[in-house]
Parts: C-alpha cells; sequence; structure tokens
C-alpha cells in the first residue's frame, strides 16, 4: 500500500502506518488523559474523549510532520476534539431574546484539518495562556455573527474568502468582525484574569502562563499585554460600532495579528 507522509509518497502497510502512530502516541497517553479529566470532569467522558483522539489523530496522521512535537500535536486535536463536541452539545434555536446567542452552528475544525509546521499562530500563543473553559466562556459573549468567524478564521484557519463565501458577506465585513471579535474577546479574558487574579503576562515563547495570583489584581495584563479598560475610560474602538466595514477602512489597522494597532497606545497611556 503506498501512502502519502507530508507530501512524499511512501511504501506503507496499514498495518505498519497503525504500528508508527502508536509508537509515537501511547508515550503522550497520559498527557491526554490528564487534559481530558480536566476538560470533562469525568473518567468515562475523559476516556471516551481519548479514544475520539486517537481515532481523529490516526486519520490525520499524514499530515503531522515529523520532527515536531507530537504530544503538543495530539493535545491540539483534544482540545478542539471537545470544543467541537461541547459546541454540538450546547446547540440550540437561536431566540428573539438571546442576546449573546449559544453555540449555534460551531464546526471548530476537524483533525483531518490540522498540520502541524512547528509554530504556533498569534491566536493558539494567546488562548493557550487560558483553561478550555474560560476560552468558552468568553467566546460565548460574542454575538454569533463575530464568533463564528472568529473560529472559522482565526482558528480554523480558513481564509477571508472562504468564510465570505460560506456566510455570504463581503470580505469587508469579515474582515471587520474578525477584528472586533479578537479585541473583544481580549478585554474578556482580561475581566476574567484579573478578577481570578492570574499573572497572565507571557514571556516569549510561553504556552501557559498560569503563575500563580497577583497581590495587585490591577497590574494583571493579558498575555498579549492588553489591560482590561478602566472603569469610566472610553470602549476600545471598534466595539460597539457595526460591523460593515470595507477593506479599505481596515487597512493599516493590524487586523491579522493579535496585537492590534489601537492598543500600543492605550497601552502607554495606562502604564
Amino acid at each position: 500500500m503506498t501512502t502519502q507522509t507530508n507530501g512524499t509518497a511512501t511504501n506503507e502497510t496499514l498495518a505498519e502506518r497503525r504500528e508508527r502512530f502508536e509508537r509515537l502516541a501511547m508515550p503522550a497517553l497520559n498527557a491526554l488523559y490528564r487534559q481530558a479529566m480536566r476538560l470533562t470532569n469525568n473518567p468515562e467522558d475523559a476516556q471516551d474523549l481519548v479514544q475520539d483522539t486517537f481515532e481523529k489523530g490516526f486519520k490525520a496522521f499524514d499530515s503531522f510532520q515529523e520532527g515536531t512535537n507530537f504530544e503538543a500535536w495530539m493535545t491540539t486535536i483534544e482540545r478542539n476534539t471537545y470544543f467541537n463536541q461541547y459546541a454540538k452539545a450546547k446547540r440550540r434555536p437561536q431566540r428573539a431574546n438571546d442576546a449573546d446567542g449559544e453555540y449555534d452552528d460551531w464546526d471548530i475544525y476537524e483533525a483531518s484539518e490540522h498540520t502541524s509546521d512547528g509554530l504556533k499562530s498569534a491566536e493558539d500563543e494567546y488562548l493557550d495562556a487560558f483553561a478550555p473553559e474560560e476560552i468558552m466562556q468568553a467566546l460565548s459573549k460574542l454575538s454569533p455573527e463575530r464568533r463564528q468567524v472568529f473560529i472559522d478564521a482565526a482558528i480554523d484557519g480558513k481564509s477571508y474568502q472562504q468564510v465570505a463565501d460560506e456566510q455570504g458577506v463581503k470580505i469587508g465585513t469579515v474582515m471587520s468582525r474578525l477584528n472586533r471579535a479578537r479585541t473583544q474577546l481580549k478585554r474578556e479574558l482580561a475581566s476574567y484574569a484579573r478578577e481570578h487574579g492570574y499573572g497572565t503576562q507571557l514571556p516569549s515563547g510561553s504556552s501557559k502562563a498560569r503563575s500563580g495570583k497577583s497581590g495587585n489584581a490591577s497590574a494583571v495584563s493579558t498575555p498579549s499585554g492588553s489591560p482590561k479598560a478602566k472603569s469610566g475610560e472610553k470602549p476600545l474602538r471598534g466595539l460597539d460600532s457595526g460591523d460593515n466595514e470595507d477593506d479599505a477602512s481596515l487597512r493599516g489597522r493590524g487586523i491579522d495579528g493579535i496585537d492590534e494597532a489601537p492598543h500600543s497606545k492605550r497601552r502607554k497611556e495606562m502604564r
């Protein structure tokens, strides 16, 4: 049997491929189960989640890049498998008085779409500083439109054009919603960090910032260094306006990174 591995055809039987996968996966089993228990808080559900992760990981094994961190690759698949299952379990019809919406039509990326290039996106680095349940809580506060765009573009990695085509909107609208979703998400997570006294300032390359509680909660910042606006200050630009900006109005605002330009000025003012 000829299989594809990172774009290169290799003569490998299915049994050999499974054996190679298991050699890499078994050392990661304990880490996967620990994370599954944190996510589900239930031993049976945790075992099911690990099993689902192994199945999805094997299906997506051809996309794993040799030499990169296999355990990190698998824990990412597990985390997003949980998010996807959680979203489906919470799905319900949208109600007219439901301001925040529920996890409607979520489809957080499938394992077969994962790639492994050894580098994390800005969103990955940022979100890794928080526990999955904290991210879910913050995402639930976004409007359904912004939340879906963030999941599709920032987490799933779809192109602006693909998201626009799927949602039937203009690219400028996608870019606007994504920009505002990032800004609002950072505010929500910053608020959560402050309320719980987390020290969340990440050094370069850090994947976890839960370093304990700070004696001065007001000094706590988000992983990107963007503190929550103080009471009485004007809201960050773009949070409360409409979503239908055109492409030209978004140029130069750094929307592709987690640190947008408007925040750098605010950080200086608050120091």
